[in-house]
């Protein structure tokens, strides 16, 4: 054999060898995108099922904390309603909704709200509510109705 033809059987030998490793560099390609892919899906699928979920428990909540509007004013709220409101928080929560909530609307909107409510029947048991602890809690409440809607994706931008 000539030096031409061991160096044509080496080149034969090298490409061979390039095709074999693109088709498997190709082919891994494949599956890890198709894996991805797949991944990709049943995250979007377990998204669109929890948001459908929260938007059906959500809607106790959020007419809950009607309790306390911003306009108009109610002027017939007792410490005692935000006794009974505060406890039916906690049975939503407990036996409806709780597991549903994100992190951050547990963390920065729903526990500050119960907080709040401690805080302030820890203060006063009976009467009307003062106007700084309705304010108080009028905002906590608008806190969550906010972070609600953010878990739920529902004062997004429509496409214009």
């Amino acid at each position: 054999m000539g030096p031409a033809e061991i160096i044509l059987t080496v080149l034969t030998a090298a490409g061979g060898s390039a095709v074999v490793l693109a088709a498997l560099a190709a082919w891994l390609g494949k599956v890890w995108a198709d894996r991805i892919a797949q991944t990709q899906k049943l995250h979007a699928d377990i998204d669109v099922d929890l948001r459908i979920r929260r938007i059906a428990v959500y809607k106790e909540l959020w007419s809950a904390t009607a309790l306390l509007p911003k306009w108009p004013k109610a002027t017939d709220v007792t410490y005692e309603d935000l006794l009974r409101f505060s406890e039916n928080l906690r049975d939503w929560y407990f036996r409806k909704g709780g597991m549903y909530f994100s992190r951050s609307t547990h963390d920065k909107a729903y526990s500050p709200l119960q907080d709040a409510l401690a805080e302030v029947l820890k203060s006063k048991s009976s009467g009307l509510i003062s106007d700084d602890h309705y304010e108080k809690i009028r905002a906590a409440c608008s806190t969550l109705r906010s972070a609600l809607a953010g878990d739920i994706e529902s004062r997004r931008e429509g496409p214009e």
